[in-house]
């Protein structure tokens, strides 16, 4: 731990930020629209016309494998009457994206395949569906709402793919997830995993797994991600290497597979926080040792969301306005406040 003797604690966003509609239509636009957001993983999309749907952000979106096995980003929206195309979930849409409103179809490029007894001639091209950038990362896919909003996945993901290059996530399968909807802003979780000021006091399995002593947070700020690691204690079950990429995906690299995390921001304090488990070896002699793996990662979130839901709520009473960071211990808060700051400052994204 680096030394902080006389170094003055900054001062918190302001708590309006973390509850007014405003400011949270400004980071919709300014950060989750413009910033690589994980959305599901690539086993769920095997062949051409395998899609997975859902929302990011409050878009409904689909991510779909065409038949030249490239993997396409679209709004899930009709052209013509903004009906959903396809269901939430997944599954496989056959040779055409089919609208069931007024049956006009698509093809996996996007481009409009026939307006079904429309009865006026149309431009396919200029009648196609809205595209959004979509990405795969060994094993992992990923969209961003701003088609060509920034850099690529690969770059955007910066030194954390080489920094986990040893860790074999594309050999690794689903096992589990769990996902929980709660009343927290996206940043005042993001701000306390970045932090284990708090860790004594509520994490006793993750401090009897790793020396709490010896955690560190390295800040990579011009490459807007956070190293978080402490050596693993003689009989612990992780080594703990983890990884956040602003704005918040998270992932956790242990030794038995991975815990790959990241918000959907819902609206002004409130959040769906959504956790993949994977594991090597998922036979089923394996289960119950993954489960209880997962089962003991899962733990520790449970332990901050009880915390933080009750953070969040006195952000929304409307008392406490500001607070002190620790130099100390909280240098990595700060760090992640300033790149909002600063993302929300940027010129808007050109569409």
């Amino acid at each position: 731990m680096s030394d902080t003797t006389g170094l003055a604690p900054a001062w918190t966003l302001p708590a309006r930020w973390y509850r007014d509609p405003a400011q949270y239509a400004s980071e919709r636009a300014a950060i989750f629209t413009r910033e690589w957001c994980l959305f599901t993983w690539s086993a769920r999309l095997a062949g051409p016309g395998a899609y997975v749907a859902g929302t990011l952000a409050g878009y409904p979106v689909f991510v779909i494998r065409g038949e030249d096995g490239r993997l396409r980003g679209f709004h899930n929206v009709c052209r013509h009457r903004a009906a959903q195309l396809l269901p939430d979930g997944a599954g496989a849409a056959g040779r055409l994206i089919a609208c069931r409103y007024h049956s006009w179809t698509y093809e996996h490029t996007g481009r409009l395949h026939k307006a079904t007894d429309f009865g006026a001639p149309l431009d396919p091209d200029q009648c196609g569906l809205f595209a959004i950038d979509a990405e795969e990362w060994r094993g992992l896919v990923f969209l961003r709402i701003a088609g060509g909003a920034g850099p690529g996945l690969r770059d955007w993901l910066g030194p954390i793919d080489a920094m986990a290059a040893d860790y074999p996530l594309e050999t690794q399968s689903y096992f589990m997830a769990k996902d929980r909807e709660v009343a927290v802003d996206w940043k005042t979780y993001a701000e306390n995993y970045l932090e284990c000021y708090h860790c004594r006091t509520l994490h006793p399995g993750l401090c009897a797994a790793m020396d709490i002593d010896r955690y560190r947070i390295d800040v990579h700020a011009s490459d807007r991600f956070f190293h978080l690691h402490a050596p693993r204690r003689e009989g612990g079950l992780t080594r703990g290497l983890y990884f956040y990429r602003f704005p918040f995906l998270m992932l956790n690299l242990y030794d038995w597979g991975s815990s790959i995390a990241t918000i959907e921001p819902l609206g002004p304090g409130r959040i769906r926080h959504i956790n993949w488990y994977l594991f090597t070896d998922v036979s089923p002699e394996r289960a119950e040792e993954n489960r209880r793996a997962a089962e003991w990662s899962a733990e520790i979130v449970s332990e901050d969301l009880a915390i933080v839901t009750g953070v969040q709520r006195n952000l929304d009473a409307g008392i406490y306005d500001r607070g002190l960071l620790s130099p100390r211990h909280e240098q990595a808060v700060g760090a992640f406040q300033d790149m909002v700051r600063a993302a929300l400052a940027a010129p808007p994204a050109r569409n």
